[in-house]
């Protein structure tokens, strides 16, 4: 297999484009609540063995869940991400599907000195994305007469981080932090549409703008087992944080055109803007282990936990969320690292999968999560007298939300595709 880095870049802008075509037709119901559906964070690599990273670190990936592991890198590696797929709700009996992708993240690692690495980034954090129409009847004139109207609901807009962080390795210990800039906006509407034609439809619109400072800190320890093993302990968390908003908000009366389901502005009944407030961001803690033999394969195990239970909008609590928890356990397989021959001997082979509780709570029932992932890391052919390695890593994940018993339960079938361009920079001439 013989891959350039112009036909890696040309297979990564046609997977962006194919990402972001399948975001315009994503329906979820569940990116309603609070900030949004939360996007999944880890890279492709960690994604292909059920998100197992707290303990993961390699030379040339790089791992953002946990900053510690930046004191491991040795070559300035660009790491792309983008993700494509399709989801089933079934809601009272009711099923419906849709397509999402987006961008999954964009940073660049660098190796300042022995055991002591820069990473900076650019990711979404959640996403809104919804178009519901639920049929009601209502009583217009105080009497027994009801007439039939629809409540449309639709959401759109996300949220971002632009981050910077660094790891240093002090003998088996790295410590790290990621600290960076989150921003964005959700927005979300409801209009209600009447039978009569002398009765106005309306419609309520909220925006809600975010701007913060947030902050992440990780650490990991490696002992040495013998010649070709190493155990790691890896932890990364953050209490809980305060974010910044702005809410503006519109009712306005509208005329609606059945037949090309059109709505017209006839007058503004309320608006308000620049209402500042506070969001409270929930702690999270993780910790997980992972045992390596080098350059053959590795196995590790994650816990991670989330206080959504503290999660408030303007000082407002959300009945919906609760706290949340997940175990994954994971690994990934090499045949043979170093075959001159053999193209598929050097190929990463990744298996994991996980399992836990929701941040979300429909109905007053817990919404268990499970999954299960492959994934490959597919290495890039050097050309020659280059410095560049370069890995294209793939991952499947098939996963389910809540149960036959939810008020919602969610079957997602997700592709993960990654690219890790790396290279030596800064190389100093030598000259005889």
């Amino acid at each position: 297999m013989h891959w350039t880095k112009v036909s890696i870049l040309c297979l990564l802008g046609g997977s962006f484009l194919l990402a972001n075509k399948a975001r315009a037709q994503d329906n979820s119901p569940y990116s309603r609540y609070g900030l949004g559906d939360l996007n999944n964070n880890q890279n492709t690599v960690n994604r292909g063995m059920g998100g197992v990273s707290q303990g993961y670190s390699d030379p040339q990936s790089v791992n953002f869940i946990n900053p510690a592991s930046y004191s491991s890198l040795l070559l300035t590696t660009l790491d792309i991400g983008v993700e494509a797929g399709a989801r089933t709700i079934t809601d009272k009996g009711n099923r419906f599907s849709s397509g999402f992708g987006t961008l999954s993240y964009l940073q660049i690692g660098i190796p300042l000195r022995k055991k002591w690495g820069l990473n900076l980034g650019l990711r979404p954090v959640t996403r809104v994305s919804y178009n519901i129409q639920e049929g009601v009847n209502k009583n217009f004139w105080g009497d027994t007469t009801t007439l039939p109207l629809a409540n449309r609901y639709q959401g759109s807009g996300g949220l971002y981080q632009l981050y910077a962080g660094t790891g240093v390795g002090i003998g088996n210990f790295s410590i790290g932090v990621n600290v960076g800039y989150l921003f964005g906006s959700l927005e979300n509407n409801t209009r209600v549409i009447y039978p009569a034609g002398d009765i106005f439809s309306s419609r309520n619109m909220t925006r809600t703008s975010y701007n913060s400072f947030f902050y992440k800190l990780g650490l990991q320890y490696r002992a040495k087992l013998n010649k070709d093993m190493d155990l790691t302990l890896g932890a990364s968390g953050s209490l809980k944080q305060d974010m910044n908003a702005k809410v503006e908000k519109l009712q306005e009366t509208l005329t609606y055109n059945a037949g090309s389901n059109d709505f017209t502005a006839v007058d503004t009944t309320h608006y308000s803007t620049g209402t500042k407030g506070t969001i409270v961001y929930p702690q999270e803690f993780a910790g997980g282990i992972m045992l390596r033999k080098y350059d053959k394969w590795l196995v590790g195990v994650d816990f991670n936990t989330s206080k959504w239970s503290e999660y408030s909008n303007f000082g407002a609590k959300d009945s919906s969320f609760q706290n949340a928890w997940k175990l994954a356990i994971g690994g990934q397989f090499v045949p043979n690292a170093a075959a001159l021959s053999g193209y598929w001997n050097r190929v990463t082979y990744r298996l994991g999968g996980y399992y836990g509780m929701d941040y979300l709570k429909l109905g007053g029932k817990d919404m268990p999560i499970m999954g299960f992932t492959i994934g490959a890391g597919l290495p890039v052919r050097r050309m020659a007298y280059s410095n560049q390695y370069s890995m294209v890593n793939l991952a499947f994940e098939v996963s389910r939300r809540g149960t036959n018993q939810t008020a919602l339960k969610e079957n997602l079938y997700r592709v993960s595709l990654g690219f890790t361009l790396s290279d030596k920079w800064f190389i100093k001439r030598k000259y005889d």
